[in-house]
């Protein structure tokens, strides 16, 4: 440690060629650890460098996904697009696709839909095979949805004949809703779980496209 006499001034050669070596020692430090990053980026191979600047814009495409499924419209998430070139255009598009299909979830038809319309307008070449997925998972939902009201008109009725028993009437029946009681959750978990599966393996078909 460097002592200072406390005659010694702020301004004095000693002190300014000290403060100058511990200045220069921080600069060099700085330069060291850029030079050993700089090194070693130019160690990775070209596949290595194109994963790791997918991990980096990946955060970008997922943006732009959650900002057309969240009301953006075709032509402006067209134009967002373009502010990027080449290659990292390309990659800003797997990220997006890969989020719209994420985005997709089981009964959600409007989800699906804008979706679907996102991928079929960034991949024009595949339109026919996405379309076909689209129409196999409006199917799928269809199929759940019909599930889901006899599982609820049955568990409506179940609580209709337990409040009759305890000879409750009027009002209080007609509020029903099953999906406040844990039960109706449960169940509705265990039928939906093979829909689900299904679900997934149509979103396994889109994800390739990206």
């Amino acid at each position: 440690m460097v002592k200072i006499s406390r005659g010694a001034s702020a301004y004095s050669p000693a002190l300014r060629c000290w403060w100058f070596e511990v200045r220069m020692g921080d600069i060099k430090s700085a330069w060291e650890i850029a030079m050993e990053k700089a090194d070693k980026l130019g160690k990775l191979s070209p596949e290595e460098l194109r994963n790791q600047r997918r991990q980096e814009i990946a955060p970008v495409g997922k943006g732009l996904a959650d900002r057309y499924l969240g009301g953006l419209g075709l032509w402006q998430l067209k134009v967002e697009l373009d502010r990027y070139k080449g290659a990292e255009r390309d990659l800003v598009t797997e990220a997006l696709i890969s989020s719209l299909v994420q985005g997709i979830e089981l009964g959600n038809n409007e989800r699906l839909a804008k979706a679907i319309e996102g991928i079929s307008a960034l991949k024009e070449e595949e339109k026919p095979s996405v379309t076909e997925i689209k129409d196999q998972a409006e199917t799928l939902f269809r199929e759940y949805r019909e599930v889901e009201q006899k599982e609820r008109r049955e568990a409506e009725d179940s609580v209709r004949g337990i409040l009759h028993q305890l000879r409750i009437s009027g009002s209080a029946i007609g509020a029903i809703n099953p999906r406040v009681m844990p039960e109706w959750q449960q169940a509705l978990d265990r039928f939906a779980e093979p829909y689900i599966m299904k679900l997934e393996e149509l979103k396994e078909r889109l994800r390739p496209l990206s």
